[in-house]
């Protein structure tokens, strides 16, 4: 069912349908644009209708160039910074619990070395999981008019998309090297994350992300957690949490 849900992002993201202009992303399949624009969006309106019947599931985002909404209870609309290039969205199940639909937005230099990167995960439990998500806001960050969790540290993403490449760090570090680009072995990252309903059922993942190849050459990381990362200290993760800020602007929620 996945599989079918992807198609139809796919001839979505070809034209919005209110202007006609292009979505989400550009198809590399050039040979659907020698058809005309009423023909496309009649085969896409015949083919949502049957998948319907399916009962497959709608993207788990609404984006708009760099924007984009969450179905969460309420609504969260996010604006991205326009220096950040917003990739095709990553969507795939995760351990039979939950699907995950992962926007990555990347800032790169004019050779393609990636400089930082902002992702927006959505994430819902699968029908028929018994899985919930159930956390506290711990330790707290306020971001737009909801609390959520805030972690800041120094992360192994090259270790980390190796251990586990179905993933989302493989996922997302493969679709970066897929594209082209130069991608750090190492991030400095901040993390925010909250349950986006009162069910338990969807949660909001938001990362914001620092090449830092430069200062940390060296692994293992120093004073690294059990998972591989290094906690940075307080005044540290409150200026990145501050830079964060600067580039992702919640409009509402």
């Amino acid at each position: 069912m996945m599989r079918v849900c992807l198609a139809t992002h796919t001839i979505f993201s070809l034209y919005n349908l209110d202007s006609g202009s292009r979505l989400f992303y550009e198809n590399e399949d050039t040979m659907l644009y020698r058809h005309s624009n009423a023909r496309v969006l009649t085969i896409a309106v015949l083919f949502l209708y049957s998948l319907t019947q399916m009962g497959c599931a709608t993207p788990l985002h609404t984006q708009k160039g760099e924007t984009l909404t969450f179905p969460a209870n309420p609504p969260l609309v996010l604006q991205i910074d326009p220096l950040f290039r917003p990739l095709k969205p990553l969507q795939f199940p995760l351990d039979s619990l939950t699907d995950v639909d992962r926007r990555v937005f990347v800032h790169s230099d004019d050779k393609g070395a990636i400089l930082r990167l902002v992702i927006l995960q959505f994430e819902r439990v699968q029908s028929g999981a018994s899985f919930k998500f159930a956390y506290p806001a711990k330790p707290p960050a306020q971001f737009g008019a909801q609390t959520y969790r805030f972690g800041a540290y120094v992360h192994d993403d090259e270790a980390e998309a190796a251990k586990s490449p179905a993933k989302e760090a493989g996922r997302t570090r493969a679709l970066l090297l897929a594209e082209g680009f130069k991608v750090p072995k190492v991030f400095r990252l901040a993390r925010l994350a909250r349950v986006a309903d009162p069910n338990g059922t969807t949660e909001i993942i938001i990362f914001y992300m620092e090449a830092a190849d430069a200062e940390f050459p060296t692994r293992p990381l120093p004073m690294a957690d059990e998972d591989g990362d290094m906690p940075l200290n307080e005044a540290d993760a409150s200026a990145l949490f501050k830079r964060l800020k600067s580039v992702i602007s919640p409009v509402s929620g």
